[in-house]
């Protein structure tokens, strides 16, 4: 039986909408430590700021892009423990973005793993684009240096084939051919959705960065690392990022 050319190119339309509709999120963090080990950490969420009609749309994910929003504010500002403090959180819409920004202080490093420990369960979670993301971080203090990891691990093998709506009465059934075909052409799309949602981490230090991995060094004191989930799509390795200062 031959395959209906035209139903799966439709597919992929629709698929390719979805993303561009839905999708582009943003994420920024960026950590200012001081030289006691205290310091503050900003988390920047942005989407795109469509018009509702299109934000609103229900094509390849479960949720808008104002609810996605809503969901990461949520799980960055709820249950906090006592050595964090939310210093500000805000919703900005202007400049055809919309976007949250909460800002933390802590007293030790360690500290902010609780607050990303529930960051993307829910908004990231097993069947929209994988499983929750595993964050780590840490400074090790030797030979009168400190030693910064972060460690950002997210599998998205896991996640859920796209949910077109195409169970209108009436209408046929995909048959063997056309499941194979169109998951096929699923798969091409997903680095396509990967790359869209992208992530940017930025470290200040109290002192000169002597060694690091960064993709650049500014006014030696910052650090910057760009990535998408498009890493993971190959590679099923964390992203790790290391700085000595």
């Amino acid at each position: 039986m031959k395959i209906n050319v035209r139903r799966l190119a439709s597919y992929g339309v629709v698929l390719a909408c979805g993303l561009l509709a839905t999708g582009c999120i943003s994420i920024d963090q960026e950590i200012f430590l001081n030289a006691d080990g205290s310091g503050d950490v900003a988390v920047i969420i942005s989407l795109p700021d469509l018009p509702e009609k299109m934000g609103g749309a229900e094509m390849t994910t479960k949720k808008s892009p104002a609810e996605t929003l809503a969901e990461f504010k949520k799980e960055l500002t709820t249950a906090l423990p006592p050595t964090i403090t939310l210093t500000e959180a805000r919703e900005v819409k202007q400049n055809g973005v919309q976007s949250i920004y909460a800002v933390f202080h802590f007293k030790q490093l360690n500290d902010i793993q609780h607050v990303l420990a529930n960051f993307g369960k829910g908004s990231l979670k097993e069947g929209d684009i994988g499983t929750a993301p595993q964050w780590s971080l840490q400074i090790e203090k030797k030979d009168n240096k400190s030693h910064y990891t972060q460690k950002f691990v997210m599998d998205v093998d896991s996640k859920a084939k796209a949910e077109l709506k195409t169970d209108k009465p009436g209408e046929k059934q995909q048959t063997a051919e056309e499941s194979k075909a169109s998951n096929e052409m699923e798969e091409q799309f997903k680095p396509l959705l990967l790359s869209i949602i992208r992530m940017r981490f930025v470290l200040h230090t109290p002192s000169v960065i002597s060694n690091t991995n960064a993709d650049i060094v500014l006014n030696g004191k910052t650090a910057v690392w760009n990535c998408s989930l498009a890493a993971f799509a190959k590679d099923k390795k964390p992203i790790e990022m290391k700085a000595t200062f």
